[in-house]
């Protein structure tokens, strides 16, 4: 019998008749709100919820992982079910039919013959805990098997010993705790549980436990039964009184947390489009950067980067643990969105780690607090650019918050993470180097060999010192502005002139160490994507910009669902490799913001949509961190829920299609309006410009361009600059301010004209423009699967030349193309296309030349 001691044992333990069973809940409405996304159940998907103290991290047809930080209690908590016509259970997998996912929580339904069981789930906000509420209705006799395995260990890299899984008869649950320290425990269970297996401790992660729910049919309906899952490091008084708040107030609970996303949903900027997928996704978009917010008892609240199951003995969960360079990055789309309490938590989480001289720490496990994990492990430090990227997302949401008493608080930090930063330019150009800062673009693969400066780090730093200059003014540190000011200078000319190659019309990758012989720096010439962050920012030359961006645009880079890291073609690209040719929706944001940052608005737009897309085609309402470079189809190794994907669909949709600035220390705001050439409205409710909140309308016909601001709520004097993007070539006649005329203004581009109106608003304004002629360009139609590989149609340009109008293209040879134009006037026959003419639109249809399936240039000339 000893020698049996470690083989798989189940021994039923504490069984109940099913008259003595406690009752469940009563029933509440589960519902899942107006933004609720309902689809079949697909084995292998992501479906999750968070809290602040906890997740369930599972997938569409059920098998869960609970996670209260820093801890992992469970994997696959599943369910199975067994009927007298059956000798074996039936996996819920196997019947999993319907999901619904809203932002509060997800219902899966298992549909039978003899039965439908609605498993409700959702991770209270505020709990360190989770539940799932069964709705069971049964014509036959029913026992819900409740099964999973028993993961308990700290979060990566963490670990502990000794951990163990016991069932407790009289609370009818499981108990997880450590056999050595106190400070660990879980409990899972259900009031309604009939007996649950032991078996011996050391087989704690191999062997399934499970206890069972009885039904008669009687039973069936009448209420909702609920499996509680409690945990964390804390002391098991305090797990027990998590569980049984949880259990006793979870209809509370749930009204709670819908509570709280419907004030996200209606507190926080919202836009109305003709796209409703797009508005829909920057509803769900707002979800999911909310619940960045991570509260770990050991070590505080910050914003973690994403989340995905771990799987067994895993204790990775996705990026479910602090990122500097992540959130800094996000916080961008959080201040346009008004999370600016979100972003203020994450800013001062990042201060409190800072080392002591100035570096702010990449990432930080879960499990930090139990481990030397500031001072032996590489991770923490192993990025350069978070740094500076943590001084920009200060400087931003100080520009949408006006919250300079945040400033006053962290300029001793700011001050230390400059003195950092700058400390490692070490050949005096003006900008941080890589081998004494740390990784910028690339953590793995060749492309990073020999770095001095990446073009990425550049562009991020030369952004930061805008920042330290304005910070450093209105901390009063005179010492700190004219450094910033004088290292600005330098660093911007080298940016501009040290990575541009003019043979090839881009911006390199990198400079290279050591310098040429002759003592001139070495360049990484190869084309890719990483120049677009300085580009987002507006750092380059104008006419540069363009050239580097119809690189960009092109089919060597940009693919049907967004943007390379590294061109087609180079020896190193590889369409599966992490950073040397997948799809990043971080990097395609930035290429977005900069396309329309430079006029480029189709291209803009173009990527905007791809981003949007993702919210619906995998892990519904979430954003996935990568894609393959060759077939839009996301990486096995992805991470499903990944918000810096995520806010890189709000960054250039709001700072970019809108062309939203935000000025609170000023009373300033900018709307500079790129609008795709196919809408006519757009409206953009609960802008935030510190204390105030706005409402934009936007409308226009041919000729004719409105915009209405009005003030929701707020004082004091706040100057608005209103620059909407006309079509190229147009001539502005007239503009309006409240019915009286104003001087007219205009901006001219290589893409576009913008009328410029600057007036202060009170309670209300109205603008309104007149303008005659010109073109606008939509961005190309896309008919996209999962599983395709990239076919449509790229602009590269959109240019006037003397009379003419020309767009230049680039597709697949042998295929018929379509483009969407906007004119006042038609044009006369074009060079290059038929014509096809509706009111003010215009379709131009063309066929590319050359061998089939090849790529192809092509060339359509208007006259105006």
């Amino acid at each position: 019998m000893k020698a049996m001691a470690g083989l798989l044992t189940l021994l039923l333990a504490g069984s109940l008749p099913a008259q003595d069973v406690p009752r469940g809940i009563p029933r509440f409405p589960v519902e899942h709100g107006p933004l609720a996304l309902r689809g079949p159940a697909r084995p292998g998907v992501y479906l999750a919820d968070q809290g602040r103290r906890a997740a369930l991290l599972g997938s569409e047809t059920g098998g869960f992982e609970v996670w209260t930080w820093p801890l992992k209690l469970v994997r696959d908590l599943d369910l199975a079910f067994r009927i007298p016509e059956y000798d074996e259970p039936i996996p819920a997998a196997r019947v999993a039919r319907e999901v619904v996912v809203g932002p509060a929580g997800a219902t899966i339904v298992y549909s039978h013959a003899a039965f439908t069981v609605r498993q409700h789930l959702f991770v209270p906000l505020h709990e360190p805990g989770a539940v799932m509420l069964l709705d069971v209705e049964t014509v036959r006799p029913l026992e819900v098997l409740v099964r999973m395995h028993a993961d308990f260990g700290l979060a990566w890299p963490g670990s502990f010993g000794g951990g163990f899984i016991t069932w407790q008869p009289e609370p009818r649950r499981f108990l997880l705790s450590q056999g050595g320290l106190r400070g660990f425990n879980g409990m899972i269970g259900s009031p309604f549980a009939q007996g649950g297996t032991v078996h011996a401790a050391h087989d704690a992660a191999l062997v399934p436990s499970q206890f069972t729910l009885r039904f008669d049919t009687a039973q069936a309906g009448r209420e909702l039964i609920p499996i509680v899952m409690a945990g964390g490091a804390l002391a098991r008084d305090s797990v027990e009184a998590a569980y049984q708040r949880i259990l006793r107030n979870a209809a509370q609970l749930w009204r709670e947390k819908v509570a709280h996303y419907d004030s996200v949903r209606t507190t926080q900027l919202s836009i109305g489009t003709p796209d409703a997928h797009l508005d829909l996704a920057l509803e769900w978009a707002k979800v999911n950067l909310d619940q960045q917010l991570v509260c770990n008892p050991e070590l505080g609240c910050g914003l973690v980067a994403g989340f995905g199951r771990a799987g067994p003995n895993n204790f990775r969960p996705g990026f479910g643990w602090f990122f500097g360079g992540d959130a800094a990055i996000n916080s961008f789309a959080m201040d346009a969105l008004g999370q600016h309490g979100l972003v203020r938590d994450g800013l001062r989480f990042l201060a409190r780690y800072q080392r002591a001289d100035g570096k702010i720490p990449h990432e930080i496990s879960q499990a930090a607090a139990r481990l030397p994990w500031f001072e032996d492990y590489p991770y923490t430090w192993f990025h350069g650019d978070t740094t500076p990227f943590w001084i920009l997302a200060c400087y931003w949401y100080w520009l949408a918050s006006g919250d300079e008493a945040l400033i006053a608080e962290l300029w001793p930090n700011l001050e230390r993470a400059f003195r950092w930063s700058a400390a490692t330019d070490r050949n005096g150009d003006g900008l941080m180097e890589n081998p004494a800062a740390g990784a910028g673009a690339i953590e793995v693969g060749g492309l990073g060999e020999n770095l001095l400066t990446d073009i990425y780090l550049a562009g991020v730093w030369v952004g930061a010192l805008e920042g330290v200059r304005a910070l450093a003014e209105v901390s009063g540190d005179a010492a700190a502005r004219r450094d910033a000011e004088e290292m600005f200078q330098r660093a911007q000319a080298t940016l501009e002139s040290g990575f541009w190659l003019d043979s090839a019309g881009i911006y390199a990758f990198a400079l290279l160490a050591p310098a040429d012989s002759g003592g001139n720096a070495r360049l990484n010439d190869a084309l890719t994507v990483w120049p677009a962050t300085a580009l987002a920012f507006g750092l380059l030359d104008a006419g540069r910009a363009g050239r580097m961006l119809e690189q960009i645009g092109s089919h060597a880079l940009t693919t049907d669902w967004g943007v390379r890291m590294l061109a087609r073609g180079h020896p190193l690209q590889e369409p599966l490799h992490y950073n040397n040719g997948t799809v990043w929706g971080f990097v395609t944001g930035f290429a977005a913001l900069a396309h329309y940052r430079y006029h480029r608005g189709w291209a803009g737009h173009d990527l905007v949509r791809d981003v949007a897309r993702t919210t619906f085609d995998f892990a519904p309402g979430r954003n996935p961190e990568l894609m393959s470079g060759a077939f839009y189809r996301t990486l096995d190794t992805a991470v499903p829920q990944q918000f810096f994907a995520t806010s890189m669909l709000v960054s250039p949709l709001l700072r970019g299609l809108l062309g939203i600035e935000l000025d609170a220390p000023h009373g300033a705001v900018a709307i500079e309006p790129h609008l795709p050439a196919e809408w006519d409205s757009v409206r953009v409710r609960g802008l935030r410009v510190g204390d105030q909140v706005l409402e934009v309308a936007i409308e226009r016909q041919s000729g004719t361009y409105l915009v209405n601001i009005r003030r929701l709520s707020g004082t004091g004097r706040l100057h608005a600059r209103i620059a909407p993007a006309l079509p190229l070539g147009a001539r502005l006649l007239s503009a309006r301010v409240n019915g009286a005329d104003v001087p007219l203004q205009t901006e001219e581009s290589a893409h576009d004209v913008h009328a410029v109106v600057e007036t202060d608003i009170g309670d209300e304004v109205r603008v309104e423009l007149e303008y005659r002629g010109g073109v606008e360009l939509g961005a190309p139609a896309e008919d996209l699967r999962v599983g395709d590989a990239s076919t449509s149609l790229r602009v590269l340009d959109l240019r006037r030349e003397g009379g003419e109008v020309v767009i230049e293209m680039e597709g697949v040879a042998g295929r018929e193309y379509a483009l969407q134009l906007r004119m006042e006037r038609p044009p006369e026959t074009p060079r290059g296309a038929r014509l096809e003419r509706a009111g003010d639109r215009v379709t131009l249809r063309f066929e590319l030349a050359g061998p089939a399936g090849s790529l192809a240039r092509h060339e359509v000339r208007l006259r105006l």
